[in-house]
């Protein structure tokens, strides 16, 4: 109906009219560009909000498990110091005790545990942060970023450690546990940690004579603590990261 009396207008050569029309059809595309562009600010604000509800409870429960993971691991890398030290420097002791041994042999074994986080990975690929709360994550955002690829190269950091338990049988020789053995190693509690180096299934001894006749296994053993603390430095520099996000988050609770 605008349109039509603006173009009647125009043939009258009415216009003043004609600039009243345009005007009234300007501020209507205007307008309506106006509420589109405001219905998809909240739309966009209600779809940050949900991504940083799901972010929290991801952000937390990755707190937690790589908290718990880089303890364990901090356990594992202090008995394996214990025991190389034995091995070098306490020649009178003729045994080590069995946390000590499963250290060396499994010195090699660094299971990383992979915490989904694919909420945080959203948000830091949205074009834009709608929401105040997002904003004010914005830093601890931007230096996870930062720290992401350094925690990416994890994987490359966790070849080439020396399987000595395969290598060495003369120092590390295995045998197959009896079922009753087998059946008790994977109902007790204490030795739950061990599963993730097979004690449910094979023991493996440490023969200390042969170990500290042999360079090449201290040097191998050396090399996998050192690999141990590479890991463990960029751990440490993911869970930082992550523990000044859960803590954004918590400070900026509606």
């Amino acid at each position: 109906m605008i349109l039509q009396r603006l173009a009647t207008s125009i043939r009258k050569q009415d216009w003043f009219t004609v600039l009243i029309e345009t005007l009234i059809v300007v501020f209507g595309v205007f307008l309506g560009i106006q509420l589109g562009n405001w219905n998809k600010a909240n739309t966009d604000k209600a779809t940050e909000r949900q991504i940083l509800s799901q972010v929290q409870a991801d952000v937390e429960a990755a707190v937690a498990l790589k908290a718990e993971w880089l303890a364990s691991i901090t356990a594992h890398r202090q008995k394996l110091i214990e025991a190389i030290d034995i091995v070098q420097n306490e020649p009178e002791t003729e045994m080590l005790a069995d946390e000590a041994c499963r250290a060396m042999w499994s010195s090699h074994l660094l299971f990383y545990p992979v915490a989904p986080l694919g909420s945080l990975d959203e948000l830091l690929d949205r074009g834009g942060l709608h929401t105040s709360r997002a904003r004010a994550l914005r830093p601890a955002l931007l230096t996870y970023r930062d720290h992401r690829e350094v925690i990416r190269q994890l994987n490359t950091s966790l070849t080439g450690l020396a399987n000595l338990g395969d290598t060495y049988s003369d120092a590390f020789p295995r045998r197959v546990m009896s079922p009753t053995t087998r059946e008790a190693a994977v109902i007790d509690p204490a030795e739950k940690h061990a599963a993730r180096v097979t004690d449910a299934t094979f023991q493996t001894a440490c023969v200390l004579d042969v170990i500290r006749a042999d360079q090449t296994i201290q040097n191998k053993l050396l090399s996998n603590l050192a690999r141990t603390d590479g890991v463990l430095q960029r751990v440490i520099i993911e869970l930082s990261a992550l523990e000044k996000i859960e803590a954004d988050l918590l400070e900026t609770a509606p």
